[in-house]
């Protein structure tokens, strides 16, 4: 699973919740993404191919919709350049 917090600290109180609500022993360690968009896209040829292409920066989130991870702004400024017909969405609504 990939948990996203401002500060690391929030990781710290993540972990004594799992432990004392839930007796979860959890570890964490940090991951090279800066932000995640939710990506949709009506050509489904063309988000194949960007799936295809972008398969290192994938997943899926709790629901099963596909998310692009970016290691830095630059990359996610980028990428919306490079694939101008896929909707890189900030928010999602969970049903």
């Amino acid at each position: 699973y990939i948990l996203g917090a401002v500060g690391v600290l929030q990781f710290d109180v993540t972990m004594a919740r799992l432990k004392a609500e839930y007796a979860v022993d959890a570890i964490y360690e940090g991951v090279n993404y800066a932000t995640a968009r939710w990506v949709s896209c009506s050509d489904r040829k063309k988000l194949d191919d960007f799936k295809l292409k972008k398969q290192a920066n994938l997943a899926l989130d709790g629901e099963g919709h596909l998310s692009f991870l970016a290691p830095s702004e630059w990359n996610l400024s980028r990428t919306m350049e490079l694939f101008p017909d896929i909707v890189f969405h900030k928010t999602r609504e969970y049903s």
